[in-house]
């Protein structure tokens, strides 16, 4: 863009120099001289766009079994808790079953855009695609108590709160500004 805009003003004062003198013929046009000549550039956005990349969606179909989740608050990272098996589902049909271990739950999911995986530390675009789970989420109500009653409510308000999900082999990351849940296939 930096070329083209020297070029058009490199341009316009070379024709407003060759506008003629004195002894010139009365019949040739006026030179344009700088001063009426308006250049018009267009400034390229604040924020790059990323590149394009690939539609991982579909690599997200299926059953992961959900290792890790970040508690509320801040509170750091843990580990799943129980003995029933503790899982997300992304559906073809767009559904998401779940199971927190105490209860089983539902809800829908939408993933938009491409995957993007950053090319340098440097390089401030989120990694992964973007997704969204909700907003309803449909659970079933049996009472549990202690970690696993906290894992129950933490683990659906962590799937509301996604906004990436990020993908490294067998690996999920669901991803809001840090990991929320990390599950294995």
């Amino acid at each position: 863009m930096l070329k083209r805009t020297t070029l058009l003003i490199a341009l316009t004062l070379a024709i407003a120099a060759c506008g003629g003198d004195e002894s010139t013929s009365t019949t040739e046009a006026p030179a344009t001289t700088a001063a009426e000549t308006t250049v018009t550039t267009t400034l390229p956005p604040d924020e790059p766009e990323p590149p394009a990349g690939e539609d991982r969606s579909e690599e997200l179909l299926g059953r992961w079994e959900i290792t890790n989740y970040a508690l509320p608050d801040g509170g750091g990272f843990t580990n799943v808790v129980g003995s029933d098996p503790v899982f997300i589902e992304f559906n073809a049909d767009g559904s998401v079953s779940y199971n927190t271990g105490c209860n089983s739950g539902g809800t829908t999911f939408a993933t938009s855009g491409t995957y993007y995986e950053p090319e340098s530390a440097l390089d401030n675009t989120p990694e992964g695609q973007p997704i969204t789970l909700g907003p309803a989420f449909a659970q079933t109500e049996i009472g549990c108590d202690g970690f696993l009653g906290d894992q129950d409510v933490d683990l659906p308000t962590n799937m509301g709160a996604v906004t990436r999900f990020i993908l490294d082999g067998d690996r999920l990351g669901l991803l809001a500004e840090f990991i929320l849940i990390e599950a294995t296939r």
